[in-house]
């Protein structure tokens, strides 16, 4: 009974320890890093303007609850892909799939629209594969993929204009296979680059 007794104790002061660090984390950082987030700065830039110092781990876990909190990151889709109808397009020129997802894009809404991401079941296993897939990016635009604690599974970032930019250049440059998700229009997009490199 004692023991049992004892473990209730450890367990009740671990759980209040965890909520007390939960509530110094949102009020000294928490809330900053959301307005952060929210005004589209990347998890290096975050850590950059923060006055409390905090472990970038705990800045990683805030922006990706944010990120999910308000839509912009999704671990599944709310619609189920085999419900939606596939474009596919090949070796499709910038100019060209740059306009097509900029029509369904108007349609649909930001809020509608997003991108799949397959960053977090690469990174773990491939960097290799990873720096080839983002060569064609900025630096800043890395490092705002990289400031993501991307899941081990393919994710789902809504197209807003930074994932715009990166998703376009990433399909029209890259060897990786990106789709885009139009869920008003019903549609997804890809670009499968067929050429030789």
């Amino acid at each position: 009974m004692e023991q049992a007794s004892f473990v209730e104790k450890k367990e009740k002061k671990k759980y209040f320890e965890e909520a007390h660090s939960d509530f110094a984390h949102d009020v000294a950082s928490g809330r900053a890093i959301r307005h952060l987030v929210n005004s589209g700065y990347t998890t290096d830039q975050i850590l950059q303007r923060l006055d409390f110092p905090t472990p970038r781990e705990r800045v990683e876990q805030t922006v990706y609850r944010c990120m999910t909190e308000n839509g912009t990151l999704l671990e599944a889709l709310p619609v189920p892909e085999e419900s939606l109808e596939t474009i596919v397009l090949k070796n499709a020129k910038p100019e060209r799939l740059a306009s097509l997802l900029s029509e369904y894009l108007s349609a649909d809404g930001e809020e509608n629209s997003y991108v799949s991401c397959p960053f977090g079941t690469i990174r773990r296993d491939r960097e290799s594969r990873l720096a080839r897939m983002t060569a064609c990016l900025t630096s800043r635009e890395r490092e705002y993929l990289s400031g993501i604690p991307w899941k081990m599974q393919i994710m789902y970032h809504r197209l807003n204009s930074r994932m715009w930019e990166i998703s376009l250049q990433m399909a029209a440059h890259s060897d990786a296979e990106m789709k885009f998700y139009f869920l008003k229009s019903r549609k997804v997009i890809v670009n499968r680059r067929t050429d030789p490199r």
